[in-house]
């Protein structure tokens, strides 16, 4: 695979290719009118054969941006929203390599309010290869309570999420099922997870996306809604406390596929995702 840096001035974003096909794009984000971007994401994400399986910016909740981290209320702040006092997810330094099956790309990342204060600090490694007939990308975030005590409040719009492209999800005729066999947004909803996987067809190309929580962070409720959104939340319950000095680390795969996985193909991408890829 290789790493394409597009330039910041119109793009900032990182591409990944495998030989002439794309992969992924990072997107990093920034203040310019033209590049307006809040936290870091994920998108397009392609199926091996070309297909891109997620949303950007929808015509609903367009805070929901492919593949993303955010949290509603950190300290307080809100890094979930894109509101005029919410918080920013920064990069301040990247690094990444390849080689011929996999991707790698790794960001330091701080966590600012909107007066530019640091409220945490976290370390996000992306890692992408091919298995077969899918991309699998493996999204690994560690948040350091760096500048104090960190308090994760009790709210739905947590943590990592992923927004598929319309013609995939139900509202469409996709069909959501989760790990253990729920079917459908509503039951699927605030359930404990390993896993909810949407399928459906672009064009009549049979592909989907499955949203995996590694087996270290697994089960874990989700949030799912029957327009494309499933977000894999720790913290739809109860909070959580970082205390300072400490971190907290929440593994993430994404399956984009094509074809029809089996639930064995699912329960072997989840059981070998790796919560330490270093």
């Amino acid at each position: 695979m290789q790493i394409q840096f597009q330039e910041p001035r119109f793009f900032n974003r990182l591409r990944v290719l495998d030989a002439d096909r794309p992969v992924l794009a990072l997107n990093l984000g920034g203040a310019d009118k033209d590049l307006f971007l809040m936290r870091p994401c994920v998108h397009p994400l392609y199926t091996p054969a070309g297909f891109p399986v997620t949303e950007m910016g929808a015509h609903n909740f367009p805070h929901h941006k492919g593949v993303w981290i955010g949290h509603a209320q950190v300290n307080g702040v809100n890094f979930f929203h894109d509101l005029v006092d919410a918080g920013w997810v920064v990069p301040v330094r990247i690094r990444s390599d390849a080689d011929a099956d996999s991707a790698r790309v790794d960001l330091d990342l701080e966590w600012r309010d909107r007066r530019g204060n640091v409220l945490a600090t976290e370390v996000r490694q992306h890692e992408v290869r091919r298995d077969g007939d899918a991309h699998l990308l493996d999204m690994v975030s560690t948040l350091h309570a760096s500048h104090g005590a960190l308090e994760l409040g009790v709210d739905n719009h947590s943590w990592a999420g992923c927004r598929l492209i319309d013609a995939l999800d139900q509202d469409d005729g996709g069909i959501m099922r989760d790990s253990e066999g729920r079917q459908g947004a509503d039951a699927v909803n605030a359930n404990p997870v390993r896993w909810v996987d949407v399928r459906g067809a672009i064009g009549g190309h049979a592909c989907g996306a499955s949203l995996m929580a590694h087996p270290a962070s697994a089960p874990v409720p989700t949030f799912a809604r029957f327009y494309g959104t499933s977000l894999l939340n720790p913290t739809m319950y109860e909070p959580l406390t970082i205390a300072d000095g400490t971190s907290w680390t929440f593994g993430t795969r994404v399956a984009a596929y094509d074809g029809l996985p089996t639930a064995a193909d699912l329960q072997r991408w989840w059981s070998e995702a790796d919560q330490d890829p270093a």
